[in-house]
């Protein structure tokens, strides 16, 4: 109950849930969308899914503000690399978002827009985010590898926070590598799913890949997934952002 309230008390939390809830309506539509006796169900669920992604819009407006405010902070960042990746990310993220809202009064019926365009503008700023995103991510692990921050003696340290991937260490030796690695640094991982799974769908938006909405339904409620727990865990929320 208590990690419902912290993610209830939140926007970004709600954000989170609701996308969740978005994709996961994707993902079911699509395996539902062969079935002649479920097609008023698979209509349902498609109005449910652009229901929760316009509600998603509404929760974020003015949001492209707060974010291009924050990229004023990673200016004085001092490692350089980080500078540069947060910032670009946070001015690509702002913009996202900006377009976002313009999609938003559109679909209010509040201004005529051509939604193509402005969609195809949303998906290249958030491709370039996505990107960037993952350089960091990149970035990080390397200085991981080279700091070789591992601990003396790893299987304490599963078991510590973990105790449930102890079969898994045991009896599959070639995940203990990323069975140590989540553990000992689980904001970089859950950090890396995200943007891994992210990535893919603002490329299949735009026509790069031509992934089912099933696929990008099932990759959305992952991503939705690891950002939830970087809600609830402090520890899996990599810092800064």
């Amino acid at each position: 109950m208590d990690q419902w309230m912290k993610i209830n008390a939140s926007t970004a939390g709600k954000d989170k849930i609701f996308r969740l809830l978005q994709y996961l309506s994707r993902f079911i539509w699509h395996n539902l969308e062969g079935r002649k006796n479920l097609r008023d169900a698979v209509a349902r669920l498609k109005i449910i899914e652009s229901a929760f992604s316009t509600f998603r819009k509404l929760l974020r407006l003015g949001k492209s503000i707060e974010v291009i405010y924050g990229a004023l902070k990673t200016l004085h960042l001092s490692d350089a690399v980080l500078r540069v990746l947060l910032t670009l990310s946070r001015i690509y993220q702002s913009l996202f978002l900006f377009v976002d809202h313009i999609i938003w009064i559109g679909r209010a019926g509040l201004l005529e827009i051509n939604r193509d365009k402005w969609t195809l503008y949303s998906n290249r700023f958030w491709l370039g985010a996505i990107i960037l995103n993952l350089m960091r991510d990149v970035y990080e692990i390397i200085t991981i590898m080279q700091k070789s921050a591992k601990c003396k003696n790893p299987l304490p340290c599963v078991y510590k926070n973990f105790p449930v991937v102890k079969t898994v260490y045991n009896l599959v030796p070639a995940s203990r590598p990323l069975v140590l690695f989540a553990e000992e640094h689980r904001d970089v991982f859950w950090d890396c799913i995200k943007n891994f799974c992210d990535f893919w769908i603002p490329l299949t938006s735009l026509g790069h890949t031509s992934l089912s909405p099933g696929m990008v339904g099932l990759l959305g409620s992952v991503s939705s997934l690891a950002g939830l727990v970087a809600i609830m865990d402090p520890l899996a929320k990599l810092a800064p952002t």
